[in-house]
Formats: structure tokens, C-alpha cells, sequence
């Protein structure tokens, strides 16, 4: 047995081969990310740990009535009050929003530690000396001893750069849910003696409650002691914005690093079941001679059984090795990438033992049906071979007899996808799996480049936005006399918190002309609706997390105090954020403020230069406090989605290639079994080319046959993958236009085509008289 085990996998080695690459890719893929989806939150972990990241942060109320309130809780181990406010800053001659921090003068808060990296911490003797957040550092290229400037409300103040901190807060520099994605020149985080602070935001200043829990804390009933205390609303960790966009990224990795080795190695299950089966099926005379002589059922089970566990666990080994191999340069690069501080790489024994038991697996599946198939054969039925298993013509074959106008190669062809079922079913199997490899990377990759398209066409339309002092006055003509800028319209922006039966949620509130040409409003169908004159429109996630719906009254609250009831009367599809939209004259008497900035749009499409030399002009009018690209958010987005580009172009590569290879196992298989057909229309005659046309005939019409059913499938496959990533910051629609699905199919095509080129060279090494005589025994 084991001589011919060796024999059959060098009779097959090309398919064995490609079974065995294909459970490699799967085991390789599985091990690599998930170890280095575990290896990146143990990253964000190590970071939060040491810096003693807050589990709750409480916004409003009297800061020390608050963290007294719940100091001495069970479960707190850490209770710190500050005063933050969003402010202008000028930098480097950049005005952009700033956002002030205030920090014990000596010592380490509690809570919400920073690590200098560079320069010296604070000090009560320097009040004016600030502490830059890296990214803005690294942004504006700040080191100790530069100067940047804060808006008090009155005028600009100088402050020096003492040093350069890594915050757990601003791993990634997001001020809000509703602006993960931002210009890197338009938000700075900067912190300062709590004294400094509250000279410089007055009575702008929000106070905060930072709170940090032990594991085996009742968070909730903390949450519910803030609120009793006074605090307006309470953000839990995982809502926190930076924190929140990373764990999002993290989940969409986990699912990527889950759901495509599944596919490539069930797609390996199924090209070893095809290729087992095939060789049971060719192979029934000798098997049938085995058990006449005596071999007992069981050994002829584990002989074939062992193909595919020798594929199976060949293909697993060399990809744990690979896998773990890869596992510290993708967990490296994306820390790297995103400039986490803390970088844990740990390679985990169940993983990898879960990698070789995901090709044992494979190979059981592949093997075990047609290994049980074998055993059950009656010898004498076997011996008979193909003579004794032929049916009666059905209705499709004598249809096709009757076709008298068709090649008699093309009705052979035909007449062969019902005679032999499993063989037709084998290559549809082939095909489906392939669309549905290719069309879950496809349809990503799509999606993502659709949602960027819709976000900044669609919904945003303005090319930058522009934040004024409210004292200025109208700065509307004066914006609209730089060079270049075709339109400008006056709106109000600011922060808020919505609140309904017990629950909060923080975001913003804009309002806008009812004719607004600066913002899109979608809503679920694609379509647009306008303001309402009444009450406001709401991201359609708002509904979970306020549990209300259209009609309902919300509270709305701003940063000074002040709080109305409004009306939900609408809600909006969009792809980033969920924010809340309202007329110019609701949201000034939501907030009490009038047209605080303002939106402008550009006369075509202008070059980096060009839109530099605007953000220069505009930022130069006296009242304007900061400027934010549009165009930058959406290289932002880039650069968030940069491991994601690479995952996906490294899965349609490899999905790619494994659909090529089933396709190609399914086909060449085929012919090994029909060696005995192919060999005997040689012999009678037929030209190789017009056997090749059999071939190509029955494998292309079985393939589209299972292109409706691949396509299908395959979008659905896609559309789950992306559910991953779907929550209050992101919604991403399934894109998949019908170039998509044609490309789709025609590389389907392709690849069946090329398949038949190792078909028909099988064909043409056939050894004709061997077997003729092997058929006539």
C-alpha cells in the first residue's frame, strides 16, 4: 500500500502539489494574522496599561463633587478631574482647532498619564510651557523650545514647547466619533498646567472626570454614581474616539485574519475531496482486485484516506513555518504604521497547533467520503469498471442526439454534463469557490474606494472648511475674494451632546442654508432629502444608540450649558460619522451661537500648491481661526486603511491564484479519469484538437452553468465581510458594479481556458495502447 501511495502521488504529483499549496496559503494566512490580530491589541493593551488609560471619562458636572462621588467605589483605582477645551492655535503660521489638556504641574495624574519623549514634563515654575502630542510634533516637526500660539477668546497668547508626549488618549489623532478621520494640519492636541489651562479657555473649559477600573468592577454602577453626581455624559473605553477607531480597524483585521483562511482552506478541502474521488472512481478495478484478494475494508479506507492527510499535513507544516516566520513583520509593520509605542510580538503554541489541525482537517474532509465510497464497492460490480455503472440516456442526452446540426464533438461534450454528474458538479464546485475567493477581495477593495467616492462627492461637497472667531463678524466676501475660491456659504458648528432616556451620545451640530450646495443629505436608498424646517436629521446609527426613532424628542446640549428639546425628524446614510444637521435658524437656537464657519468650495480641481497657497490667504484674514482640507481627510483615510490596501491586494492575488489552481486540479483531474475515453477516441481516429474541443466544450459549459451561483454567493460572502467593519463611525455599503461581476467572470473563463492547457497535454502523453489494453482486461 505504501508503495502505491507513492506511486499515485507521483502519478499526480501536479494536483497533490497544488492541494498541499493551497492548505499552506490557508495555514500560513491563519497563523500570520491572527497571531499578529492578537499581537496588535496585546500592543494597544501594553500601551494603555502604562500610561493608565481611562476606563470611563465623565464631561460635565463640578469635577471634585464628581470624582468624589466615586473614589471610594469598589472596583476604582484611579480618579482623576481636568479641565479640557477645544481652542484655535496658530503653528508654523497654520491655524488650525487645538485641543488644551490641563495636567497636574508635578507629578503623574492617575489617570491619563503622558510619556515625554522628548524635552522635559511640565512645570508649575514654567506656566508657560506646553507639552506637544506627537502627531502634532511630528506634523508641524515641533522640538523643544519652538513657539506656537492659543486663542484665549480675546487674543493670541505665546506658549513654548517643552516637550514632545505619546498620550494613550491620541494613538490615533482623533478629536471626536465624528471626526476619526481629519487633516493632520487642522487638530493639535497640546497640554499644560492645569493653572495654564484654565487661564487660556476661561470659562470654554470642560470640565472632565477621568475614572480607571479594576477588572473585577462594576462598570455600570460607576457610570450611574457619575451621572447621580452631575456629569452630563460618560464615555466608556471602548467608545473613546481613539481607542474606538483602532479597536474598529482591529476588528475588521480580525475578520479578514478569520474569514479568508477559512475560504482558502475549505477551497483545499474540496480540491482534495475532487481529487481523491476522481482517483477512487478511476481506480475501481484495482480496488475491486484488493478486497477479491482479501485486503481488509479498514486498509483500503486509511490507503486512500492518506492522500489527503499527506497533502493536508504537508501543506500545514510548511505554513506554520512560514506563518510564524511572517507573524513579527506584519505585527511590526502595522505598529510601525500607525505609530503605536508599544510593540508586542508573542507567537502562540494553540495557534499554531490550531494551523496544523486545520490541515489535518482538510485532509480527513477531502479524503474521507470517497475513502469510505472505495471500501463499500462489491467486487464484482468494480470489476466490471465503467461498463457496469453507465445509465440509460436521460432526456438531456437524447436531446442532445437529436441536435443533429451540432459538431458530434460538441453533442459528446454536452451530452457528458448529465452522464456524469459528479464530474459536472466537481467543476462547478471549482468555479463557484473560485468567484467567491475572488469577488470577498474584490468587493473590499471596491466598497472602500465607493465609500470614499460617496463621502467626499456626495455628502461632503465642500473642498475645505473654515472656523472664525464669532465676534468677527460676516467673513463670507472677504473669504470669497481669494483666489481660486468659486463659492462660500456661511454655517454653525458645534459640539454637542444628544441625550434620551438615560442614554448619551457625543457629536456634532451643524446647520447649514435649507438649499445647502456644501453637504449632501442621503438617505437609505441612495437618494437625497432636504433640511427640515422643524427639528433635525440624525446619522442613522443614533437610533441604536439612543433606542429612539423618527418623531421621537431628543435633547440636545452644548459645551456652555445650554440644552433644548428637538425633534428627530429624519434620519441620513452616511458613510463617516454620525453627526446631526439642522437650518441655520435651528441650530443657532439650539446653541446660541450664529455662523461660527464656513465652508468654500474651489474654482475646478487645484494642485497641492494651489490649494496650500488658498489655506495661506484664507488663514491670513483676520478672525479666522482655523482651516481644514477636505483633501487631506481623504489621504487620512488612506493612510488608516493602508495595512487594509495591502491585506486585500495580497488576498486578490491569492485568491486569484487558488482559484486558478482548483480550476486546475478539477480539470486535470477530470481528464486522468477519463484517460481511458480520451485514449480510445484516439485510437479510433479523432484528431487531439477536436478531443481538446470536448473538453474545453464540457469544462466551459459546467463553468457557466456555476457563474449565477458564484456570483452570488460571492457577494454575499463580501457583503458579510464587510458587516465587520460597520458601527457608528463607518458604514460601508457592498459595491459591486457590474464591470465588477464581468471581470469576475471572464478571469473565471480565463482560468478554465488556461486549465486546459495541461489537460491537453495529459491528453497527448497518453500511452494509447497501455490503455486500450488496461480497458479490454
Amino acid at each position: 500500500m505504501l508503495l502505491k501511495t507513492r506511486r499515485d502521488v507521483r502519478r499526480r504529483l501536479p494536483q497533490f502539489a497544488a492541494i498541499a499549496v493551497t492548505v499552506m496559503v490557508g495555514v500560513l494566512l491563519f497563523v500570520a494574522s491572527y497571531d499578529a490580530y492578537r499581537n496588535l491589541a496585546a500592543s494597544y493593551d501594553e500601551t494603555y496599561s502604562r500610561l493608565h488609560f481611562a476606563d470611563l471619562t465623565a464631561s460635565g458636572g463640578d469635577p471634585e463633587k464628581v470624582a468624589a462621588a466615586v473614589r471610594g467605589e469598589r472596583g476604582v483605582t484611579g480618579v482623576t478631574a481636568r479641565p479640557q477645551a477645544d481652542l484655535a492655535m496658530e503653528i508654523s503660521d497654520d491655524k488650525l482647532a487645538g485641543r488644551l489638556i490641563g495636567m497636574p504641574g508635578e507629578g503623574e495624574p492617575e489617570v491619563n498619564r503622558v510619556d515625554v519623549t522628548e524635552g522635559e514634563g511640565l512645570s508649575p515654575g514654567a506656566p508657560g510651557g506646553v507639552l506637544v502630542e506627537r502627531h502634532a510634533a511630528d506634523t508641524w516637526d515641533l522640538s523643544p523650545g519652538d513657539k506656537l500660539k492659543v486663542f484665549d477668546g480675546s487674543a493670541w497668547q505665546s506658549v513654548t514647547v517643552r516637550g514632545v508626549a505619546v498620550s494613550a488618549e491620541y494613538l490615533w489623532p482623533a478629536p471626536s466619533r465624528q471626526e476619526v478621520l481629519g487633516d493632520p494640519h487642522s487638530f493639535a492636541v497640546v497640554f499644560a498646567t492645569e493653572e495654564t489651562a484654565r487661564a487660556l479657555a476661561g470659562d470654554r473649559a470642560t470640565p472632565q472626570t477621568l475614572v480607571r477600573l479594576s477588572d473585577d468592577a462594576s462598570a455600570g454602577a460607576v457610570t450611574e454614581r457619575l451621572r447621580e453626581a452631575g456629569a452630563l455624559d460618560v464615555l466608556k473605553k471602548k467608545d473613546q474616539p481613539s481607542n474606538a477607531t483602532l479597536h474598529e480597524d482591529l476588528k475588521g483585521f480580525e475578520q479578514l485574519a478569520l474569514g479568508f483562511p477559512v475560504l482558502f482552506l475549505a477551497a483545499a478541502a474540496i480540491a482534495a475531496y475532487v481529487l481523491i474521488t476522481r482517483l477512487v472512481l478511476s481506480e475501481r478495478k484495482v480496488i475491486a482486485t484488493f478486497l477479491a484478494a482479501g485486503a481488509p475494508r479498514g486498509a483500503i479506507v486509511r490507503h486512500y484516506l492518506g492522500h489527503g492527510i499527506l497533502a493536508g499535513t504537508a501543506g500545514a507544516v510548511i505554513g506554520l513555518v512560514l506563518g510564524t516566520v511572517a507573524t513579527s513583520a506584519v505585527t511590526r509593520a502595522y505598529t510601525n504604521g500607525l505609530d503605536i509605542p508599544d510593540t508586542v510580538v508573542e507567537h502562540r503554541p494553540l495557534v499554531a497547533v490550531t494551523g496544523l489541525l486545520f490541515g489535518l482537517v482538510v485532509g480527513l474532509a477531502g479524503g474521507y467520503a470517497p475513502a469510505r465510497s472505495a471500501s463499500r464497492a462489491a467486487p464484482a460490480e468494480a470489476m466490471r469498471g465503467d461498463v457496469g455503472t453507465l445509465k440509460p440516456p436521460g432526456p438531456w442526452s437524447r436531446a442532445v442526439a437529436r441536435a443533429r446540426r451540432l459538431p458530434v464533438t460538441t453533442r459528446m461534450a454536452l451530452r457528458e454534463l448529465t452522464r456524469s454528474r459528479r464530474r459536472t458538479a466537481a467543476t462547478m464546485t471549482g468555479t463557484v469557490l473560485a468567484l467567491i475567493l475572488v469577488l470577498a477581495s474584490v468587493g473590499m477593495i471596491t466598497s472602500m474606494t465607493a465609500l470614499m467616492d460617496t463621502q467626499f462627492d456626495k455628502v461632503q461637497k465642500q473642498d475645505a472648511t473654515v472656523t472664525a472667531d464669532p465676534r468677527a463678524g460676516d467673513l463670507a466676501e472677504q473669504i470669497g475674494a481669494v483666489r481660486d475660491v468659486g463659492e462660500v456659504e456661511r454655517i454653525t458648528q458645534v459640539p454637542a451632546t444628544v441625550t434620551a432616556e438615560g442614554s448619551s451620545y457625543s457629536t456634532s451640530l451643524t446647520g447649514f442654508r435649507p438649499g445647502t450646495s456644501m453637504h449632501g443629505f442621503r438617505t437609505d436608498d441612495g437618494g437625497t432629502r432636504k433640511l427640515p424646517e422643524d427639528g433635525i436629521l440624525a446619522g442613522k446609527a443614533l437610533t441604536d444608540k439612543l433606542d429612539v426613532a423618527v418623531g421621537d424628542s431628543v435633547t440636545v446640549h452644548t459645551r456652555d450649558g445650554k440644552e433644548r428639546k428637538v425633534r428627530l425628524a429624519g434620519l441620513v446614510e452616511e458613510p463617516l460619522g454620525t453627526a446631526l444637521y439642522g437650518t441655520r435658524d435651528t441650530v443657532p437656537e439650539i446653541s446660541g451661537i450664529d455662523g461660527n464657519a464656513y465652508q468654500l468650495r474651489f474654482d475646478g480641481d487645484l494642485g497641492t500648491d494651489a490649494r496650500d497657497t488658498a489655506r495661506s490667504a484664507v488663514t491670513g484674514i483676520e478672525g479666522v481661526v482655523a482651516y481644514t482640507d477636505e483633501q487631506a481627510l481623504r489621504r487620512q483615510l488612506d493612510k488608516f486603511l493602508a495595512l487594509f490596501w495591502i491585506f486585500a491586494g495580497v488576498m486578490l492575488v491569492l485568491g486569484g491564484v487558488l482559484a486558478l489552481t482548483v480550476i486546475y486540479v478539477t480539470m486535470t483531474v477530470n481528464v486522468a479519469e477519463r484517460s481511458g475515453e480520451l485514449a480510445t477516441l484516439r485510437a479510433a481516429g479523432v484528431s487531439l484538437r477536436r478531443v481538446a474541443g470536448v473538453l474545453a466544450t464540457e469544462n466551459l459549459t459546467a463553468t457557466l452553468i456555476a457563474v449565477p451561483i458564484g456570483l452570488a454567493l460571492g457577494a454575499v460572502t463580501a457583503y458579510e465581510s464587510l458587516r465587520a467593519f460597520d458601527s457608528d463611525m463607518f458604514t460601508i455599503e457592498l459595491s459591486l458594479g457590474w464591470p465588477v461581476l464581468l471581470a469576475a467572470t471572464l478571469a473565471v473563463l480565463l482560468a478554465s481556458l488556461l486549465s486546459q492547457v495541461p489537460a491537453v497535454r495529459m491528453v497527448r502523453r497518453l500511452d494509447i495502447a497501455r490503455v486500450v489494453r488496461e480497458r479490454a482486461q
